[in-house]
């Protein structure tokens, strides 16, 4: 039995899936110009790869649980739980890849601040699995996922700029 509101999360994991394709296409332009592929330009793709992933695996989680026949209400506990866990880890480890990548530049403000909101989420689906709200369990769960997307996208016009103003190498 399909979980309710699950059109709603397909349809979410269908433009997350896309995101992530039109996110990669700024390394297809650069090697089609015979530019070599910067430390910048790999950060920049799997950082908006992972979220996208995780808005997916996460889109699709509900309707595999219901699957089994578990109820409604362990399954968006169950789901608002995995899916926290990798957000709570790309934001961790997110100042550390990217000075990886910027030789130690300083994190921009507008990443700390959506590195902030996507931790949010997170805590968010945590509560929300711990707390009774778990009946209408589609409704937050949604939402996070579509905020958690929304926050990658916004990064992603935000870094697109960087990204296009920076020298190609050979």
């Amino acid at each position: 039995m399909e979980p309710s509101g699950s059109t709603y999360l397909y349809a979410l994991a269908a433009v997350s899936i896309t995101f992530i394709g039109f996110s990669a296409l700024l390394v297809i332009f650069r090697q089609a110009r015979g530019d070599a592929l910067t430390r910048y330009e790999g950060y920049f793709v799997l950082s908006f790869i992972q979220p996208g992933l995780i808005v997916t695996g996460g889109s699709m989680l509900p309707s595999v649980l219901s699957l089994y026949g578990i109820a409604p209400q362990t399954v968006w506990r169950t789901s608002s739980i995995v899916a926290a866990v990798p957000i709570l880890i790309f934001v961790a480890t997110l100042r550390g890849r990217r000075r990886a990548a910027t030789s130690g530049a300083p994190v921009p403000r507008y990443v700390q601040v959506l590195a902030l909101m996507q931790f949010a989420i997170a805590m968010y689906l945590i509560a929300v699995a711990a707390g009774p709200a778990t009946a209408n369990g589609i409704g937050p769960y949604a939402a996070s996922l579509t905020a958690l997307l929304f926050t990658t996208v916004a990064a992603y016009v935000m870094a697109l700029g960087a990204a296009l103003a920076e020298s190609p190498k050979a």
